[in-house]
């Protein structure tokens, strides 16, 4: 997706509304509590960290990458708590045993997320059968999944994501922003913000850990209600979007004034504070410089095996 001052600024307030609405529909969800939707709560750091790796490794778009953690996300999420919410009687024991039960099955959706996902990004290119089956022969290869066992698996998981798709990703907003930015464009920028995106997937819980604790004094749990309006922020796509684009000035642009000011004019444009907004930047770029995680993008990009999911 390239786009440029001229071809943004008639759409800008369009997009802008979207984005807004699609993460107040979000946040709704989650106030009524007639779903369960916890961020993050459905796909491990080990999940993510694997879809990265395939996605590297069957050349899978960058749009298509991030939609299947957002689809096995949802989808395990919503499943643990369907199936734990059906047990007799709620323990530590039921819910240990149906963990286990959903690890059995974790690759073959991991494998059917990114399918469903390259085919909303893609659908003449996306994944096909004898490709998924491609990819769990690379990732399971002790067992062998039939085209009736992929086929159902994707109508599965479908179904349980109730056939919505998300479409207003941490991506898209990168993508809008860097264009309105006036940023100096270039390959080396997005490149920049990619990793930066791939880094605030991996490293999420620890980024908001951090956040809530600089912004509340204490630490971060979602079952207290008190943090319960915290969610909000992890499930807004605008906020990280337009956190890694600032986050991403620091890399390019020495004059503080200049990345305080693009702080000031995204969060204008996302009807929130600037100072939540630098918050966020200055942490995922101290995570950034940390020399573990350079190593471990890199290590993704060079294909890293992905086998190790449990």
């Amino acid at each position: 997706m390239s786009l440029d001052d001229s071809y943004i600024e008639p759409y800008l307030e369009d997009w802008l509304a979207y984005i807004r609405k699609s993460s107040d529909a979000e946040q709704q969800v989650i106030k009524n509590g007639k779903e369960f939707r916890v961020p993050y709560a459905g796909a491990t750091v080990e999940a993510i960290k694997a879809i990265f790796i395939i996605s590297e490794r069957f050349r899978v778009e960058h749009e298509a990458k991030y939609l299947a953690v957002h689809l096995l996300d949802r989808y395990m999420g919503c499943l643990y708590w369907e199936r734990v919410s059906g047990l007799p009687e709620v323990n530590a024991e039921g819910a240990r045993q149906v963990a286990q039960h959903m690890s059995s099955q974790l690759r073959l959706v991991l494998a059917t997320c990114l399918q469903i996902a390259s085919k909303v990004d893609l659908f003449r290119t996306g994944l096909s059968v004898s490709q998924v089956q491609d990819l769990l022969q690379s990732i399971d290869p002790l067992r062998d999944y039939s085209r009736e066992s992929i086929v159902a698996s994707e109508l599965r998981v479908l179904r349980g994501l109730d056939f919505r798709i998300p479409v207003s990703l941490p991506l898209n907003v990168v993508e809008l922003f860097l264009a309105y930015s006036q940023l100096p464009p270039s390959q080396q920028l997005r490149d920049t913000c990619l990793q930066l995106l791939d880094l605030a997937y991996i490293r999420h819980e620890d980024l908001f850990q951090q956040l809530h604790l600089l912004a509340r004094g204490s630490s971060y749990d979602r079952s207290r209600p008190e943090c319960r309006d915290f969610l909000r922020l992890e499930t807004n796509a605008g906020f990280v979007g337009a956190s890694i684009v600032v986050c991403s000035a620091f890399f390019y642009q020495l004059k503080k004034s200049l990345v305080e000011n693009l702080a000031a004019k995204l969060a204008k444009l996302l009807g929130m504070e600037a100072f939540d907004l630098s918050i966020m930047a200055n942490l995922l770029f101290m995570t950034a410089l940390d020399e573990d995680d350079f190593l471990g993008l890199q290590q993704l990009h060079d294909g890293t095996s992905a086998s190790e999911l449990d």
